[in-house]
C-alpha cells in the first residue's frame, strides 16, 4: 500500500540559550497510509505535537528523513492541513473570511473561493453563521470554523492537534462523531487523519492505529492496530479491552512499578517537577480514595469523575511525590501519611505538605534561587528562564506555576500577582 507520509529515524532536539541541546524526539519511525486515522497518544512532553509539525513540514527534524509519497520533504507539506486546539481564528474577520484566508493563498478565482467556502460551511453545519464573528460563537462553533478552514484546502491529510481537548465533554463527543461521519462519507478529498491526543477514549473511538509515546525524550512505547468497526460502542467488551491495554501502558510509563534506577551518587541531584495538578484537585482525589476504603483503581476513578485517565495518573503521581499515596499497578492507595492528611484540619494539612515540600529537590533549588535574588524577592519573569535551564524538557510555565501554587498552599513560598514577585513565606 502506498505510504502517504513517513518518518524514518527521526530525532529532534532544541537548542537552549545556554547552548545545551535537549532531545524532544528519539528514533521515531512511523508511516501514514490512505484510509486510516493514525493517533499519537501520550502525556505532555512526549513529543506528539513535535511529530505532527515535522510531518506537516513546519519544522525540520534534527536528524532523519521525512518522506511524502516516498520522496524527501524539505518544505511545508502540500498535502496537510491542521486544526489546532485554540482554533487560531482572527477575531476581526467573519466566519467566511476566516475560512477564505487559506484558500486565497492557492491562487483560485473569487468564484472558486466562494464555492469552496459554501461547500465546507454546509459540510460542518455552519449555515446561517457565515457573517458571524468569533466573539459570537461558542467554543464548539469556533472549532467547526477551524475544521471548515482546513477542509477548504482540499488536502489529503488532516492533522488534529488536541483539537477537542478545550471543549466540554458533550461538545467534543458531538464533533468527533460528525468528523468521523464526514471522513467515512468520502464527500471530501480527505484520505487520512492524524490525531494528537492525551484522551484514551478519544484515541480508541477514532483511531485505526494508535501509537503510544513515552516522555523525555519522546519515543514510541507501543503500536496498536484497532480493527473495531465504526461507529464504536464504548460499552462493548472489545472496546474496553483496548482501553485497558492502553491504560496499562500509560500507567507503567507515567508511574512505573519499578522506577528507573538512579546511581546513589546522583540521587541528591535528581530533580522531579510536580505534575500540573491543582492542590484542591489532589485533595479531592485523596478524599475520594478515603471514601472508597483507601484503595481504588485508577481507570474506575477516571470513569467516576468523567475525567481523562491521563489526568488521573498525573494526580496520582503528584500525591505520590508527597508520599500521600502508593500506586501499585493500576491501583491508587492511601499511605499512612495520606490517611493522617485526610483526617487533619486545614492547618494540619498545610504543615504536612510544608514538611514534604522541603524534601523536594526542585523546591530546595527554588528556595536557594529566591534567597540569592535582590531583597530575597524573585520576579516570575526572571524565574522562568531559570526553570527552562533546570528542566528543559518540561512545560516550564506550568512547572513554575504549579510549584508556586503548592508552595503557597503549604506556606513555603509567597507570590504577589500585582508585582509578579515570589518570596519565601515559611522555610523552617
Amino acid at each position: 500500500m502506498d505510504k502517504i507520509l513517513e518518518l524514518k529515524g527521526v530525532h529532534h532536539s532544541y537548542l537552549m540559550s545556554s547552548g545545551q541541546r535537549i532531545r524532544a524526539l528519539q528514533n521515531i519511525d512511523l508511516s501514514l497510509v490512505p484510509d486510516e486515522i493514525l493517533v499519537l497518544l501520550g502525556p505532555s512532553g512526549s513529543g506528539k505535537s513535535t511529530c505532527l509539525r515535522i510531518l506537516a513540514g513546519l519544522i525540520q527534524p534534527t536528524q532523519g528523513n521525512v518522506l511524502l509519497h516516498g520522496r524527501p520533504l524539505d518544505t511545508t507539506n502540500p498535502e496537510v492541513s491542521i486544526v489546532f486546539q485554540n482554533n487560531a481564528l482572527l477575531p476581526w474577520l467573519s466566519v467566511s473570511a476566516n475560512i477564505a484566508l487559506g484558500v486565497r493563498s492557492l491562487g483560485l478565482s473569487e468564484a472558486d473561493v466562494a464555492e469552496r467556502i459554501k461547500k465546507v460551511i454546509d459540510l460542518v453545519g455552519l449555515e446561517g453563521f457565515e457573517e458571524a464573528y468569533p466573539r459570537e460563537l461558542s467554543g464548539g462553533m469556533k472549532q467547526r470554523v477551524g475544521l471548515a478552514r482546513a477542509l477548504a484546502m482540499e488536502r489529503s491529510v488532516l492533522c488534529l492537534d488536541e483539537a477537542f481537548s478545550a471543549l466540554d465533554v458533550l461538545t467534543a463527543e458531538g464533533l468527533r462523531r460528525e468528523l468521523l461521519k464526514l471522513w467515512l462519507s468520502k464527500k471530501t478529498k480527505l484520505q487520512s487523519i492524524i490525531l494528537v491526543t492525551h484522551n484514551v477514549q478519544e484515541a480508541v473511538s477514532l483511531g485505526s492505529r494508535i501509537l503510544v509515546l513515552a516522555t523525555n525524550p519522546g519515543t514510541f512505547k507501543l503500536s496498536i492496530k484497532n480493527d473495531l468497526p465504526y461507529p464504536r460502542d464504548e460499552k462493548s467488551a472489545a472496546f474496553k479491552a483496548v482501553v485497558d491495554d492502553i491504560h496499562d501502558v500509560l500507567t507503567e510509563t507515567i508511574i512505573p512499578d519499578t522506577p528507573e534506577w538512579t546511581p546513589p551518587t546522583l540521587i541528591h541531584s535528581t530533580i522531579e517537577s510536580i505534575p500540573a495538578v491543582q492542590v484542591n484537585e489532589a485533595i479531592s482525589l485523596l478524599e475520594l480514595i478515603a471514601e472508597q476504603g483507601g484503595r481504588v483503581k485508577g481507570f474506575d476513578l477516571a470513569s467516576r469523575l468523567s475525567c481523562d485517565y491521563l489526568h488521573v495518573l498525573l494526580m496520582a503521581k503528584a500525591t505520590e511525590l508527597f508520599d500521600l499515596v502508593d500506586t501499585p499497578r493500576n491501583d491508587i492507595l492511601l499511605t499512612d501519611l495520606g490517611r493522617r492528611f485526610i483526617k487533619g484540619d486545614i492547618n494540619e494539612r498545610k504543615k504536612m505538605l510544608n514538611a514534604q515540600m522541603r524534601t523536594l529537590r526542585i523546591a530546595q533549588l527554588f528556595k536557594d534561587k529566591i534567597e540569592s535574588a535582590n531583597e530575597k524577592k524573585l520576579l516570575w519573569k526572571d524565574a522562568l528562564p531559570w526553570m527552562q535551564e533546570l528542566l528543559p524538557n518540561e512545560k516550564n510555565e506550568e512547572v513554575l506555576d504549579t510549584l508556586i501554587q503548592w508552595g503557597r498552599y503549604s506556606e513555603i513560598f509567597g507570590y504577589n500577582d500585582d508585582t509578579g514577585e515570589i518570596y519565601l513565606d515559611q522555610w523552617i
